[in-house]
């Protein structure tokens, strides 16, 4: 006997074997249905202000190149005069206009637009935010985004989605070759 799907018409179990639908979905309907994208919008001035962060944008770039699993947008607020720029993919670097006055916008309105506007990500996509500031952390938590602290993403997080740190035990790593 099948149970209703939930609330979210995510799940359904079948009560014999406790597994989801999506388990029990062929292979390549599988992948399609547990797969969500997700997207770290960094608040790039907001993370290089932290101690022992990379400075400079192309290096803090560098830095953030070959995040798996997640698209990383590296936002930069623009220099007085500079004009909006979007480049590359891995991580895609933006810099807002540092116009004068109304011209201007910051990196924090910017990632705000993208988390309201008409091109923010879909329902299926788990979005995070890198910052400090204490407005932008409140409107993430309004629009359902979770927030990193810089400090915590530089240190924890950054490695392992790198995959440079997958262990999360202090077991030792396993016994010297003897010669």
């Amino acid at each position: 006997m099948w149970l209703a799907p939930c609330l979210l018409g995510l799940v359904a179990l079948r009560p014999a074997a406790n597994l989801p639908v999506a388990m029990l979905a062929p292979p390549e309907r599988r992948d399609r249905m547990q797969r969500s994208r997700a997207v770290i919008y960094v608040d790039g001035n907001n993370l290089m202000a932290q101690r022992k962060v990379t400075k400079g944008r192309e290096a803090l770039a560098a830095r953030l190149a070959g995040v798996r699993g997640a698209e990383v947008v590296l936002v930069f607020d623009g220099r007085e005069g500079e004009s909006h720029v979007e480049s590359g993919h891995d991580p895609r670097v933006v810099v807002t206009s540092g116009g004068e006055g109304s011209e201007r916008e910051s990196a924090d309105e910017w990632i705000v637009e993208q988390l309201y506007g008409g091109t923010s990500p879909s329902r299926t996509t788990d979005v995070s935010i890198v910052t400090a500031d204490k407005l932008l952390r409140r409107e993430a938590q309004r629009a359902a985004a979770a927030t990193i602290n810089p400090v915590k993403f530089w240190r924890r997080y950054l490695p392992r989605l790198k995959g440079l740190k997958t262990d999360y035990s202090n077991a030792p790593r396993g016994e010297p070759e003897d010669a």
